[in-house]
């Protein structure tokens, strides 16, 4: 039996991160028994990761990694391994920042940060693409943060 839809869910809210703009839907191992859950492509990522290692389904609304907290409340440099780096203003009340790279030109200015770890690949909602199918942005993985 059929437990996850992979499409285009831009009016549904992840059931994690609580942001707009899902790519699953899933019923199955990844969610606790009897509930149905709405997913980012992060958020999706880390629930198989957790299913992968053996673990139990965590609940829906997990806390995800964000951004490290000496970090929260001002602006961000992060290298990535494959040498660009990307600049995020402070975040405004709603969590939003401003965002620029170095070594390329994005389609976009703002975004919300989901995940900023080293070690990890950044990912953030790009916020004011002009391309309508930009939901995320995934980069290589963090070298340092400053």
């Amino acid at each position: 039996m059929v437990d996850t839809i992979q499409g285009d869910f831009a009016d549904k809210n992840c059931s994690d991160c609580g942001e707009k703009g899902c790519i699953f839907e899933h019923w199955g191992n990844l969610v606790p028994k009897e509930k149905t859950g709405f997913f980012c492509g992060f958020c999706w990522q880390e629930r198989n990761n957790c299913f992968e290692r053996g673990e139990a389904p965590k609940p829906l609304g997990v806390k995800l990694p964000g951004v490290p907290e000496e970090f929260s409340d001002m602006p961000i440099r992060a290298s990535t391994k494959n040498g660009s780096i990307y600049k995020f203003s402070k975040p405004n009340e709603k969590g939003e920042r401003k965002v620029s790279c170095a070594t390329k030109t994005l389609d976009f200015t703002s975004c919300k940060i989901i995940c900023l770890r080293v070690g990890r690949e950044i990912f953030f909602r790009a916020l004011d693409s002009s391309d309508p199918d930009l939901h995320a942005w995934i980069t290589s993985p963090v070298v340092s943060i400053k």
